[in-house]
């Protein structure tokens, strides 16, 4: 009877006993620990699944924000620089506008025209030394044919859409439209790739002083150095650099100042003397003075 289980239940008329055998009540026990083990490892291991779940969900929402702040600062970041850039566009182009200014004003002021060439030195020219001066200072025009595109003088520029000073006189030109030297010199400068504003561009420097200027070029047919001669083909016209269709830009300088090329285009032994009155930016009187004594030097 030691491996056996009694159980007696009791009723109104009788009472009825059962017999278990005790493996079988070791084994009920062992299931029922068995199940107990299984459903609190079930439970243990449902709450770390919870707890990592968590753990990667708000690991990713701390990267999410991490990645949110970085790029707020990378955007605000890019807006201060663009402001800043503008800023100092807007400086550029300021003072761009101060030095055309500067550029326009130079030989304007008073002390500029106190050496007006007198009638006694206009007297004195010879007919050779005029033709000699026409020769070695920037005359007639750089193109066979003359059509003015834009004027000397302020204008509202073409692509920047406001007023601004046009330092030389754009000429109507098609492509390859020959471009000839308007005074004997030297090439001063040369630049024949298409870059900055100006583009391809060719420089002289002529006698006493005397610049001109070639620009938007589509092709340059001389080097830094070379001499040439009036008339000479020194390039093609184009549209490079900062050009809204093909032309030439030319330019007369003389001493840092700008002078308007329209009088000097004009400039022939008929109107020989209005030069002097409508340009006095240039010291005639002086300038004459010295042609006068190169020249005779020379023929002697």
């Amino acid at each position: 009877m030691k491996d056996r289980l009694i159980i007696t239940v009791s009723e109104v008329n009788s009472t009825k006993s059962y017999n278990i055998h005790q493996l079988v009540k070791k084994s009920i026990i062992i299931v029922i620990i068995i199940a107990c083990v299984i459903i609190a490892g079930s439970i243990t291991f449902i709450k770390y699944l919870s707890d990592e779940i968590k753990e990667v969900k708000i690991s990713k929402e701390l990267q999410i924000k991490n990645l949110t702040k970085k790029s707020q600062n990378l955007l605000a970041q890019n807006s201060f620089y663009s402001e800043q850039i503008k800023g100092k566009v807007k400086d550029i182009e300021a003072l761009s506008s101060k030095l055309d200014d500067i550029e326009e004003i130079i030989g304007l002021k008073k002390d500029d025209k106190k050496d007006k060439i007198t009638r006694a030195t206009l007297a004195k020219i010879t007919s050779s030394q005029k033709t000699y001066m026409q020769k070695v200072i920037p005359t007639g025009s750089p193109l066979l044919v003359t059509i003015t595109k834009s004027k000397f003088g302020y204008r509202n520029h073409p692509i920047k859409k406001r007023r601004k000073f046009h330092r030389g006189i754009d000429l109507k030109a098609k492509f390859n439209t020959e471009v000839r030297a308007t005074a004997d010199g030297v090439v001063k400068f040369v630049r024949a790739r298409d870059v900055g504003d100006f583009g391809r561009v060719v420089i002289i420097s002529h006698n006493f002083g005397f610049e001109s200027v070639y620009a938007h070029l589509n092709k340059t047919k001389v080097k830094l150095g070379d001499i040439v001669s009036k008339n000479d083909l020194i390039a093609l016209t184009g549209s490079s650099g900062r050009s809204t269709g093909p032309h030439l830009h030319y330019e007369v300088r003389h001493a840092n100042k700008v002078l308007n090329p329209k009088d000097f285009m004009d400039w022939n032994l008929k109107n020989y003397e209005e030069l002097f009155t409508k340009q006095r930016r240039v010291q005639w009187e002086s300038l004459i003075l010295m042609i006068n004594k190169q020249h005779k030097l020379v023929q002697q």
